[in-house]
């Protein structure tokens, strides 16, 4: 089957002088994600014009239904341009979207959002590029080092199985799932995390009026993935002097991130998803050795000792209260 890299357009926000930056969001489902694209660019509040790109767009429902998951195979929820939800292969649709994604160029888009949770694989990308599951790991992460207990929530029931965080095996964290905007699904879950001290609505799907029914029913702080993935946006596409700036609700954060420049800000940003200074380096067109001298400047200036640290202050900014 080809692979479609007809995306389709969405005007983003003008905010009355600077060019439009161009980010490409690639899901794993159909496009558009009107449920999920026009959300992110509110919370961003930046100059964006955002291309969507879909894994099973321009295909026919026969060969939507032959991705179906085997058996062995294990599984990823996502959404049809109907609104309806179907569970596909997790295998297959990852290798439909790293093709996607290799095909853009340098001079196609600013930024590039792989805009899917639960595919553990990285992508090859000739752009800056946020990868939400990375981003979601890495936040996870800094909670739970801390010693914290923290309880995942996904959409599938066979997730709660599959996922793995190998960096997570030395920490204390609990698992359940429900439907995004399944109320009755949501308090069931809260019933299976309630030694949990931190919840992690652990899928872009669910939102923040699931965030705010979890908060007020358990307690906890709750942490939601789609605003993990603006922040690594926010840090990659604000940091350029002609950008307006738009972290007004953390004064502090954007104190310190005014002391970086434009590349202190890129390394920052995938520092901050877990990568490693190689990794880094390759993404950006950059050696090793360059990467660890702005690592070792965007440390100092951010006034951390150490990575975790430093994601955790970013998930704080993106999470008031928590």
């Amino acid at each position: 089957m080809q692979i479609s890299t007809e995306g389709n357009d969405i005007q983003g926000q003008k905010n009355g002088g600077p060019a439009l930056l161009k980010v490409a969001f690639v899901s794993v489902g159909q496009t558009p994600r009107s449920d999920l694209v026009p959300d992110l660019l509110t919370q961003l509040d930046l100059p964006i014009a955002a291309t969507e790109f879909g894994a099973l767009d321009n295909l026919t429902d026969e060969e939507i239904l032959a991705l179906a998951p085997d058996p062995s195979e294990q599984a990823i929820v996502t959404r049809l341009a109907d609104g309806s939800d179907i569970v596909l292969s997790k295998p297959r649709m990852a290798e439909r979207m790293a093709q996607i994604v290799s095909r853009f160029v340098p001079s196609d888009f600013d930024l590039v959002v792989i805009l899917t949770t639960g595919l553990f694989r990285e992508f090859e990308s000739r752009c800056p590029t946020v990868n939400a599951q990375r981003a979601i790991e890495a936040g996870i992460l800094s909670l739970a080092s801390q010693g914290t207990v923290v309880g995942l929530i996904q959409p599938l029931a066979q997730q709660v199985d599959e996922i793995a965080f190998p960096a997570l095996s030395a920490y204390r964290v609990l698992k359940s799932h429900a439907s995004p905007g399944d109320k009755g699904e949501l308090a069931q879950a809260l019933v299976d995390l309630a030694e949990s001290e931190i919840i992690v609505l652990n899928s872009v799907s669910f939102t923040d009026a699931d965030r705010l029914m979890v908060t007020r029913a358990s307690g906890k702080p709750v942490v939601l993935a789609r605003r993990l993935v603006a922040g690594a946006m926010r840090l990659l596409l604000d940091g350029r002097p002609e950008m307006p700036r738009s972290y007004d609700a953390s004064p502090m954060l954007a104190e310190r991130l005014e002391r970086l420049t434009p590349r202190e800000r890129q390394v920052l940003s995938l520092a901050a998803e877990g990568l490693s200074n190689k990794a880094i380096g390759r993404q950006l067109g950059i050696s090793p050795k360059t990467v660890e001298i702005h690592r070792s400047k965007v440390m100092s200036k951010m006034e951390v000792s150490s990575t975790g640290a430093l994601i955790r202050l970013i998930v704080s900014a993106e999470h008031p209260g928590l």
